[in-house]
Protein backbone atom coordinates (compact mmCIF):
# COMPACT_ATOMS: atom_id res chain seq x y z
CA UNK A 1 0.00 0.00 0.00
CA UNK A 2 1.30 3.08 -1.38
CA UNK A 3 1.39 6.56 1.21
CA UNK A 4 -0.71 9.21 -0.25
CA UNK A 5 0.84 12.53 -0.06
CA UNK A 6 -0.97 15.57 0.31
CA UNK A 7 0.01 18.77 -1.47
CA UNK A 8 1.36 21.62 0.65
CA UNK A 9 -0.85 24.58 0.36
CA UNK A 10 -0.01 27.35 -2.23
CA UNK A 11 2.26 30.22 -0.66
CA UNK A 12 -1.36 32.39 -1.19
CA UNK A 13 -2.47 30.15 1.67
CA UNK A 14 0.03 31.32 3.74
CA UNK A 15 -0.15 35.56 2.86
CA UNK A 16 -4.10 35.16 3.78
CA UNK A 17 -3.37 33.45 7.02
CA UNK A 18 -0.52 36.08 7.96
CA UNK A 19 -3.08 38.84 7.35
CA UNK A 20 -5.98 37.10 9.52
CA UNK A 21 -3.34 36.69 12.44
CA UNK A 22 -2.70 40.42 12.09
CA UNK A 23 -6.02 41.65 12.30
CA UNK A 24 -6.79 39.42 15.45
CA UNK A 25 -3.46 41.45 16.92
CA UNK A 26 -4.44 44.51 15.50
CA UNK A 27 -8.39 44.03 17.72
CA UNK A 28 -6.50 42.28 20.51
CA UNK A 29 -4.84 45.10 21.53
CA UNK A 30 -6.96 48.11 20.05
CA UNK A 31 -7.27 50.16 23.06
CA UNK A 32 -3.71 50.25 23.64
CA UNK A 33 -3.53 51.26 19.87
CA UNK A 34 -6.07 53.78 20.17
CA UNK A 35 -4.12 55.33 23.24
CA UNK A 36 -0.99 55.53 21.02
CA UNK A 37 -2.60 57.45 18.39
CA UNK A 38 -4.13 60.29 20.56
CA UNK A 39 -0.49 60.47 21.74
CA UNK A 40 0.60 61.07 18.52
CA UNK A 41 -2.30 63.10 17.58
CA UNK A 42 -2.19 65.29 20.38
CA UNK A 43 2.16 66.22 19.51
CA UNK A 44 2.91 70.06 19.19
CA UNK A 45 6.09 71.14 17.36
CA UNK A 46 6.82 72.80 20.26
CA UNK A 47 7.21 69.38 22.05
CA UNK A 48 10.70 69.34 19.54
CA UNK A 49 11.55 72.93 18.98
CA UNK A 50 12.10 75.99 21.16
CA UNK A 51 10.69 79.18 19.36
CA UNK A 52 11.87 82.40 21.29
CA UNK A 53 11.21 85.89 19.68
CA UNK A 54 12.20 85.22 16.18
CA UNK A 55 14.75 82.16 17.15
CA UNK A 56 13.71 78.70 16.61
CA UNK A 57 16.63 76.12 18.15
CA UNK A 58 15.64 72.32 18.53
CA UNK A 59 15.47 70.83 21.88
CA UNK A 60 18.14 68.55 23.54
CA UNK A 61 16.36 64.80 22.90
CA UNK A 62 16.16 64.34 26.64
CA UNK A 63 13.63 67.47 27.01
CA UNK A 64 11.59 66.11 23.95
CA UNK A 65 8.77 63.69 24.94
CA UNK A 66 8.37 60.05 23.95
CA UNK A 67 5.15 60.51 21.94
CA UNK A 68 6.88 63.57 20.50
CA UNK A 69 9.83 61.67 19.40
CA UNK A 70 7.27 59.02 17.93
CA UNK A 71 5.53 61.75 15.96
CA UNK A 72 8.51 62.76 14.36
CA UNK A 73 8.46 61.84 10.39
CA UNK A 74 11.58 63.29 9.22
CA UNK A 75 14.81 65.59 10.70
CA UNK A 76 16.95 67.30 7.75
CA UNK A 77 20.12 68.93 8.64
CA UNK A 78 21.69 71.31 5.84
CA UNK A 79 25.04 73.01 6.64
CA UNK A 80 24.70 76.81 5.78
CA UNK A 81 26.95 79.51 6.33
CA UNK A 82 25.06 80.73 9.41
CA UNK A 83 25.44 77.44 11.16
CA UNK A 84 22.94 74.62 10.51
CA UNK A 85 19.23 74.69 9.19
CA UNK A 86 17.50 72.43 10.93
CA UNK A 87 13.80 70.87 9.41
CA UNK A 88 11.64 68.86 11.64
CA UNK A 89 8.77 67.33 9.70
CA UNK A 90 6.36 65.69 12.05
CA UNK A 91 3.54 62.87 10.83
CA UNK A 92 0.54 63.93 8.89
CA UNK A 93 -2.11 64.73 12.38
CA UNK A 94 -4.95 65.16 10.62
CA UNK A 95 -4.65 61.70 8.71
CA UNK A 96 -4.38 60.24 12.16
CA UNK A 97 -7.25 62.18 13.80
CA UNK A 98 -9.19 61.41 10.53
CA UNK A 99 -8.55 57.22 11.31
CA UNK A 100 -9.32 57.48 15.43
CA UNK A 101 -12.76 59.93 14.05
CA UNK A 102 -13.53 56.71 11.89
CA UNK A 103 -12.74 54.39 14.02
CA UNK A 104 -14.88 55.93 16.71
CA UNK A 105 -17.84 55.89 14.07
CA UNK A 106 -17.75 59.31 13.88
CA UNK A 107 -17.61 60.00 9.96
CA UNK A 108 -19.79 57.58 8.88
CA UNK A 109 -22.15 59.56 7.01
CA UNK A 110 -24.88 57.36 5.55
CA UNK A 111 -27.74 56.66 8.60
CA UNK A 112 -30.40 54.00 8.08
CA UNK A 113 -33.03 56.84 7.79
CA UNK A 114 -31.00 58.34 4.94
CA UNK A 115 -31.10 55.55 2.61
CA UNK A 116 -33.56 55.15 -0.33
CA UNK A 117 -36.93 52.69 0.28
CA UNK A 118 -36.96 49.75 -2.32
CA UNK A 119 -39.94 50.68 -4.49
CA UNK A 120 -41.16 47.98 -7.09
CA UNK A 121 -42.58 49.45 -10.27
CA UNK A 122 -44.65 47.48 -12.91
CA UNK A 123 -45.12 48.60 -16.27
CA UNK A 124 -47.50 47.77 -18.47
CA UNK A 125 -47.83 49.14 -22.06
CA UNK A 126 -50.85 50.08 -23.76
CA UNK A 127 -51.94 46.43 -25.83
CA UNK A 128 -50.24 44.31 -23.34
CA UNK A 129 -51.87 41.69 -20.87
CA UNK A 130 -51.68 43.04 -17.54
CA UNK A 131 -51.11 40.26 -14.34
CA UNK A 132 -54.48 39.49 -14.49
CA UNK A 133 -55.05 38.39 -18.00
CA UNK A 134 -56.94 41.96 -19.25
CA UNK A 135 -55.46 43.53 -21.71
CA UNK A 136 -54.15 47.48 -20.62
CA UNK A 137 -55.70 50.48 -21.27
Amino acid sequence: MSRRRVPHPPPVMGEIRKRLRGSSIIYDNRDALAEEMLRLAGSKITDVVDIEGGTVRLKDIDDIPEHALSAIKKIKITPTRNGDQVEVELIDKVRVLQMLAKSAGLLDQEKEVDKPSVVAIEMVMPGEKDGSGNKGS
